[in-house]
């Protein structure tokens, strides 16, 4: 009898083995996990050379841990386990911080040391003067918009056996707008800005993104700026008693919450303003007519993200209020301008929006040529102010590919 339960135990263990893989490779495959925020890997492709040198089966092994049948499953009852039972602070590189904060995990290595590097600080202060050197030529203006990362206006909300690179993001900080004012290049630090006022929460505890008070405070930070300093006759920022503002009844998914399956309990909400006095626009994603501003669920039980501004990322958009009165306005720069760009729109006669992630067409300095807008927006988080990639990468290195 107990050979027999042996027998069994080794049936079943022989059919989960192999089973399994036959199960995942037939099942339809996903190309990217939402979860992890990241392309999964594809079948591999048999060839003598990565037979020889163990790169197909290893490629394998690669693709089953991706594809592993139930794996999302599997995943979640994991950081279920570490989030109730073992109480760990740091799961799936999510750090669980003080005040119910979900904060990025900052492994001990060099990543944002390379990327905020005082060299590469230094060029792109250079970039940003070449930019504003070439807008000289026909009276426009450039500003640098700089806005804290979650991370950075709450790196005292790490636990304190975890490391928060505070001393990193204090010195980004201060050599980043000590070589723009050595250099005459207008900016914005809205780090400056958010710790004005006391009281005022200006992130989501979920998500890397500000929340609606970060975005108007942004919005109002730079129309005020460009009235008081420039020439152009634009209306003030609206203020609060201008605007609708709606709280959304959906459930809020935030990027940082997505990474632990959603499991950490929220009550977060986003809102979304409109002004009172309606202002006619046409608007252009990619060259198509739409004009949302914001992407909203017909289900109010949906669970929604950050995205409902302006619909998330796009290479290149496009909004005309047709005054020509007013003056054009040109916006690059990361998704924290997205939450800022359905009403700052409204004191511009046309309004261009370019993610240089995703645009390939011409470079920066080709598109001002081609549009000369008469301001000129980079909106960039402070763990990002060195990078020279994407919005970062001005020559337009990766265009025309």
């Amino acid at each position: 009898m107990k050979r027999f339960g042996k027998i069994i135990l080794i049936i079943m263990f022989l059919a989960i083995i192999f089973i399994i893989p036959v199960i995942t490779k037939l099942e339809k495959n996903l190309e990217i996990s939402q979860f992890e925020n990241r392309r999964l890997a594809e079948v591999p492709v048999f060839t003598m050379d990565s037979l020889q040198n163990g790169e197909y089966f290893s490629k394998w092994e690669t693709y089953l841990s991706d594809h592993i049948y139930g794996r999302n499953n599997w995943i979640k009852g994991f950081t279920y386990i570490n989030m109730t039972i073992l109480g760990k602070s740091n799961i799936n590189n999510i750090v669980f911080g003080k005040d119910g904060f979900l904060l990025p995990y900052f492994a001990y290595d060099e990543k944002y040391e390379i990327i905020n590097s005082e060299e590469n600080l230094s060029k792109m202060a250079k970039q940003l003067k070449e930019l504003q050197n070439k807008l000289d030529q026909t009276g426009g203006k450039v500003y640098f918009v700089g806005v804290p990362s979650q991370a950075s206006y709450h790196r005292t909300d790490y636990p304190t056996h975890l490391q928060n690179k505070s001393q990193l993001m204090n010195k980004t900080e201060k050599l980043m707008f000590g070589k723009l004012d050595q250099l005459g290049v207008p900016y914005i630090n809205m780090n400056d800005v958010f710790h004005r006022t006391q009281g005022v929460e200006y992130y989501y505890k979920t998500d890397h993104h500000y929340n609606f008070e970060g975005a108007y405070a942004t919005y109002y930070e730079i129309i005020k700026t460009i009235q008081q300093k420039d020439n152009y006759k634009i209306n003030a920022p609206f203020e609060k008693t201008d605007l609708d503002i709606v709280t959304l009844s959906n459930p809020f998914g935030g990027s940082r919450n997505r990474q632990v399956y959603y499991m950490f309990p929220t009550k977060e909400q986003i809102k979304i303003a409109y002004p009172k006095n309606k202002i006619l626009y046409e608007k252009f994603n990619n060259g198509k007519p739409d004009n949302r501003l914001y992407y909203l669920s017909k289900n109010e039980s949906a669970l929604i993200n950050y995205s409902v501004y302006m619909g998330g990322d796009w290479a290149e958009t496009v909004i005309r209020t047709n005054n020509n009165k007013l003056p054009n306005l040109l916006i690059f720069g990361d998704s924290f301008s997205n939450a800022i760009e359905p009403l700052i729109y409204t004191h511009f006669n046309e309004t261009r929006i370019l993610d240089l992630r995703y645009y390939n067409k011409m470079s920066l300095y080709e598109y001002v040529d081609e549009y000369n807008p008469d301001i000129v927006l980079m909106v960039r988080d402070d763990l990002n102010y060195g990078s020279l990639e994407g919005n970062g990468d001005f020559k337009g290195v990766n265009s025309k590919k």
